[in-house]
């Protein structure tokens, strides 16, 4: 019997672990989401577990991977890893599932195959649904969201924000059976360097309607004529770009933009720090990720205040909240900031310094462990 006890039992150092996802940390269109998945699966694969991520591919992509420890498998883009979930299930052992909803799609298959199951919630897809899809997709998404309490109905949910948390609340999921586990920060790539010899506005994200990126080039074009030199890193890609390009030319800033395209992690992080102020834009975030590490990079924010980002936005010590949609106040807050920065950019630091990716795979760890333990019993 106590034989039989200890078999049972899994050690902490030797899960079997499979993360859900729409994307890999590889995708050409990886983003925040991504960057959690790997910082976090390194982290336990190095510990000693084996970690494998089913997730969609993209054209020209290798089926299957090895990245930094975890195994990745890729199926079809879509549709496919939902389809194919199932027969892994049948035919392999998993300690635990983790069902990311980085897209509103749930796994239905996993808690039905699988005892042991955790569910990511990022953020509550409706708010950013309008502009991105076409009404009658916006509502068949909307209404799969809403189908989370019945599909999950007694796993646990991890989600990274206070907000996030209400949102599942007012779902119908317990608030027993949410955990919230805030994302981390490479401090050591995300680090103090020496400004821009002109003053600065960085945008990090997706050129997507949800992010509303247009909202930095209109502070852009109140500040330009307050500010002798000032200047604009549009840093990222995706279907607004074009847009993006046309607009800076109809306000009259384009001299005053400069788009960088996609960059990788050393040369975003290079921007970052180099620059006076980072904006904040979109309509809703799960957390805000691009906020802390420009927080480690010792550039505050000016942002709206917004789902996610009521969390990551410390007012008056790593940035400053406006009221969403408010332009006339966003342009205050960052003249503000811009006329004296040299208080935020030291105490941006200190709100940095509460977040690592360290703790962040400690806390997923500790939990994996205790599902896992709790479905062997």
């Amino acid at each position: 019997m106590e034989q039989y006890l200890y078999s049972s039992i899994v050690s902490k150092n030797t899960m079997k672990i499979l993360w859900l996802a729409h994307r890999d940390p590889l995708n050409p269109k990886a983003g925040g989401a991504e960057r959690t998945i790997y910082e976090v699966c390194t982290r336990l694969s190095s510990r000693g577990n084996e970690v494998t991520l089913l997730t969609g591919g993209w054209d020209g992509c290798i089926k299957n991977e090895h990245i930094d420890g975890i195994k990745i498998r890729r199926y079809g883009k879509r549709a496919m890893p939902h389809l194919i979930l199932p027969s892994i299930l049948l035919h392999d052992n998993f300690d635990v599932v983790i069902n990311d909803m980085g897209h509103a799609v749930p796994w239905p298959s996993a808690p039905i195959l699988s005892r042991a199951n955790i569910v990511f919630f990022r953020h509550l897809h409706a708010r950013s649904l309008q502009g991105q899809v076409n009404f009658l997709l916006a509502s068949f998404l909307k209404a799969l969201e809403r189908s989370y309490p019945l599909i999950y109905r007694k796993e646990i949910f991890v989600t990274e924000s206070s907000t996030s948390k209400s949102d599942l609340i007012k779902m119908g999921i317990g608030e027993e059976r949410i955990v919230i586990i805030p994302p981390g920060v490479n401090s050591d790539l995300f680090r103090p360097s020496k400004k821009t010899d002109f003053p600065s506005i960085v945008y990090f994200g997706g050129m997507r309607k949800y992010k509303r990126p247009e909202e930095s080039l209109y502070l852009l074009s109140t500040l330009r004529d307050k500010i002798d030199g000032i200047k604009l890193f549009l840093v990222g890609d995706g279907p607004q770009l074009n847009a993006l390009r046309e607009l800076s030319k109809k306000l009259g800033v384009e001299d005053n933009v400069i788009f960088t395209g996609r960059l990788d992690y050393n040369e975003l992080a290079m921007v970052v720090s180099s620059s006076w102020l980072n904006i904040h834009s979109s309509i809703t975030e799960g957390w805000g990720l691009s906020v802390i590490e420009a927080s480690s990079a010792g550039t505050p924010t000016v942002a709206y205040d917004v789902p996610g980002i009521s969390d990551t936005v410390e007012n008056g010590i790593n940035g400053l909240k406006v009221r969403d949609g408010d332009r006339s106040a966003l342009a205050e807050a960052a003249m503000n900031i811009i006329s004296s920065p040299e208080r935020l950019w030291s105490s941006s630091l200190q709100v940095a310094k509460k977040y690592s990716w360290e703790r962040t795979a400690n806390m997923w760890e500790d939990l994996i462990f205790k599902v896992a333990n709790k479905q062997h019993k």
